[in-house]
Order: structure tokens, then C-alpha cells, then sequence
């Protein structure tokens, strides 16, 4: 790893590490997002949920997955990262679900509330030895409950700047600005590039010198940089964006690979 995703990594692993500790991650697709998240997720002990979008996925289906969450870090207490990205919202209602669990954590309509006072009652050895003079109420221990959801559910958002769609969602949804920690994913820097390109070529045998190895390394991070600044004088002069990713550079490496053994 670069010193660049080296520190989304540890700023990643620092949320997940908090109590309540929730993240947005922002940048352009093929950053990194996902893929840091999983390993900050595996290093913190966490397990990693993401759901499955199908064409008969809905909102009653988030509810049942989320319902199952709640379940597993409230009663059971085993702490989970929930990742949830851009393109697994087939609709908007999706975002209102997680905004309702990263302001209050009480989602309308999740759990039956007898089912609930139920399932937060068989809580109270925790809650009494961990709270001192704890009332016990039901609307306490469904509190207790509650809070213990938010301390080991950990909801990682994973979203892109392009459009219109992510200001819009901000302003419609505060508690994806206000309850989270905000990453932003920029470029990656040109000593980013060399790195991940060594990684690449110094791998490969080439039939070439060893300086001329190392010349070729910082060729292709710059070969991708340039194109970067390309894309960003040609949004000046024509007003229309063209984006060009960290995959489309790691694809970039692999292509190069495939055609050098052709």
C-alpha cells in the first residue's frame, strides 16, 4: 500500500475503532473505497455485511436485512460494517432508512415493538452491571438496546461527487453529513502512481536494462497523470467532464502486461 491509501486506511480503521463510529467515504469509482473498507473492517474484527441487489430487491428487503443487522449487534453484540454504496440505492427510500440509523437509530416499523421489549429485556445482566442505578423500564431497555446497535453497527457510505445527485442527497438527508466522518478521495498524487506502477512492472520480466526498468516505471504514472490534466483543461475549454480513475490506471498497467507477453 502507498502512504496516500495508507492514511484512508487509517482514517477508515479509526471510525470503525469508535463507538458509533460511522464514515462517508466521497470519490470518483475505482478509488479504493470498497476495497480499503474490507480491510479496515477485517483489521478492526469486524464483519463486513453488504447486501445483494437484485432485480426484486426493495425496500420491505432492506428492512429484512437490516432487521437481521440489528438483531446481531444488539442482542448478540457482535460488531458489524455495514457497507452501503451508490449503487445499491434503487431507491431513495433506501437513504431514509440510513438516515434514520445514523441520527436516532430507531428505524419505523423494523421490529414488532413486542418483539423488541422482548428482545431488549433479555439484555438486563448487561445493562444493569454496565449502567449504575439503571432504572428498569421497558422504554429503558429498548434505549439500552438501541445504543448498543449504534456502538457496534458501523455504516461505511461509499459515494461519487459526479452529478447532481450527491449534493441533492446531502441536502435531503442530513445524517449522511451530519453523523458521519467525511473522506474525500482525491487523485491519487504522482508518487501514488510510481508506487502502484512498481508494483506492476517490477513483477514483470522485461527484456530491458534495469535503468531503463525504472525509467518505464515512473513513465506510466506519469502517462496517466498527464492524461488526468488533460481531462481537466478540456473541462475548461469545453465545459463537459471526462473522468479518468485510479482503475482506469490499474487497468491501464494491466493491458500494457498483456500485450508485452503478445
Amino acid at each position: 500500500l502507498f502512504d496516500d491509501a495508507l492514511r484512508h486506511l487509517l482514517r477508515i480503521s479509526r471510525c470503525l475503532g469508535m463507538p458509533k463510529g460511522c464514515i462517508l467515504l466521497v470519490g470518483v469509482g475505482g478509488s479504493g473505497k470498497q476495497s480499503l473498507t474490507k480491510l479496515a473492517s477485517y483489521c478492526a474484527g469486524c464483519t463486513t455485511f453488504q447486501i445483494t441487489v437484485t432485480k426484486t430487491y426493495n425496500m420491505n428487503s432492506l428492512l429484512d436485512d437490516i432487521r437481521v443487522l440489528y438483531k446481531t449487534c444488539g442482542h448478540k453484540g457482535e460488531r458489524i460494517t455495514f457497507l452501503f454504496t451508490e449503487g445499491e440505492i434503487k431507491d431513495e427510500g433506501f437513504l431514509e432508512v440510513i438516515n434514520s440509523i445514523l441520527t436516532t437509530g430507531e428505524v419505523p416499523n423494523l421490529i414488532p415493538k413486542d418483539e423488541l421489549v422482548i428482545m431488549a429485556s433479555e439484555l438486563r445482566p448487561l445493562a444493569v452491571k454496565q449502567i449504575p442505578n439503571f432504572v428498569e423500564t421497558p422504554d429503558n431497555f429498548v434505549k439500552f438496546f438501541i445504543d448498543r446497535v449504534r456502538s457496534n453497527l458501523h455504516v461505511v457510505l461509499c459515494m461519487s461527487p459526479v452529478g447532481s445527485k450527491f449534493p441533492e442527497r446531502a441536502r435531503k438527508f442530513p445524517g449522511i453529513i451530519a453523523g458521519c466522518t467525511i473522506d474525500w478521495f482525491l487523485p491519487w498524487p504522482k508518487e501514488a502512481l510510481i508506487a502502484v506502477s512498481q508494483g506492476y512492472i517490477s513483477r514483470m520480466d522485461l527484456d530491458c536494462l534495469p535503468k531503463v526498468k525504472e525509467e518505464l516505471i515512473v513513465h506510466m504514472g506519469l502517462v496517466h497523470k498527464t492524461v488526468v490534466d488533460s481531462c481537466e483543461e478540456y473541462f475548461l475549454k469545453m465545459r463537459r467532464h471526462v473522468y479518468q480513475t485510479p482503475k482506469s490506471f490499474l487497468q491501464f498497467l494491466s493491458d500494457y502486461g498483456t500485450m508485452y507477453k503478445v
